[in-house]
């Protein structure tokens, strides 16, 4: 982030729909500033597209306020919310809602009102050289493939130069392969610009991978906020740990603390060799591909079971003894003589 004042603030946000009690967006805090892809990530119904939405100018808030650049843009005192044309910002929907009968060209264009043809040319060509697509300029939407007919959204969106770029689950209709090129080409055009953008998605990889932080949201309230590292590595509770994945709980025998590991921080220690983690007995062991993957249930925690990725675990079965400890825990290690 290359300034403390936010581009996009949204100050205890309130969203409610007709026939339902409870609001999709609850009292929601929130800050988006310059340079920064905040991705905005939740279970179907969280409350995140809605958030996405009351940005844009599609929806208007029942409480609350939000501001671009400190400028009051809806709710609040406000007599007359400013609309979606005049908020700068540039949207890339899930199914890229191109025109289909338009060319590359034209679609890319659309958007490049008060400029002179030879302006509105030359940045037509930037936009699509960007993202890939120069020479297909007279080909029309049904002629490209899915990867790139997103590209080509996302060059209409930044063909006007939007302050804010706004991505609602662009990668979800496509398949895996594809999504993960796609995705890592989003994010170095993103870089390159340094282009501010809010993405909305609830698939963890477009999160941890393009995101320069995040934020999570349940039941139209946010959770939890921080880098991709932390809200991965340290998340505030089982709701923010599964978002990206499966965690296990520890409790710690002494405090009574409980955090969240991750399969792939297991260390399997045999009986006989130290002190160390927890002893555990084997569930079940998985073969998959490069890694196993082994369950355990913990004596510490009577009930519970705990997933644990390992490169090594041929040699172990089902109802086998051991002690498992996490990578990055403060434990001292006692070993046996």
């Amino acid at each position: 982030m290359s300034e403390t004042v936010p581009l996009l603030s949204f100050r205890a946000v309130v969203r409610r729909y007709a026939g339902n009690p409870v609001a999709a967006v609850n009292g929601v805090d929130l800050d988006v500033f310059r340079g920064e892809i905040l991705a905005l990530i939740g279970e179907s119904g969280s409350g995140k597209t809605s958030l996405l939405r009351l940005a844009a100018g599609l929806e208007s808030p029942d409480d609350g306020e939000i501001h671009i650049e400190k400028k009051l843009v809806a709710g609040g005192a406000l007599s007359r919310e400013v609309p979606p044309e005049s908020r700068q910002l540039g949207l890339v929907f899930q199914d890229g809602a191109l025109f289909p009968h338009i060319t590359v060209e034209r679609n890319v264009a659309y958007g490049l009102t008060g400029r002179d043809k030879k302006n509105r040319a030359e940045r037509v060509a930037t936009c699509l050289e960007l993202v890939g697509l120069g020479g297909k300029e007279t080909r029309f939407p049904h002629q490209l493939s899915g990867g790139e007919r997103q590209r080509l959204a996302l060059a209409r969106a930044l063909a006007p130069e939007p302050k804010l770029l706004l991505l609602d689950e662009p990668f979800s209709h496509l398949d895996p392969a594809l999504r993960r090129k796609l995705r890592e080409e989003i994010r170095d055009i993103l870089h390159r610009l340094g282009q501010t953008a809010l993405l909305v998605t609830h698939d963890p990889e477009d999160a941890l991978a393009i995101a320069s932080r995040v934020a999570i949201i349940e039941n139209g309230e946010l959770r939890q906020t921080g880098t991709p590292a932390r809200v991965y590595r340290e998340p505030l509770d089982q709701y923010c740990a599964e978002r990206f994945g499966p965690a296990n709980r520890v409790v710690d025998q002494e405090t009574g603390e409980v955090t969240w590991k991750r399969p792939e921080d297991a260390r399997w220690i045999p009986c006989g060799i130290a002190n160390e983690g927890d002893p555990v007995i084997v569930e079940t062991v998985r073969e998959m591909g490069a890694i196993y993957e082994v369950r355990v249930s913990p004596d510490t925690q009577p009930g519970e079971s705990w997933l644990c990725f390992l490169q090594d675990a041929a040699s172990l079965h089902p109802g086998d003894p051991g002690r498992v400890a996490w990578r990055g825990a403060p434990e001292r290690v006692a070993w046996k003589s």
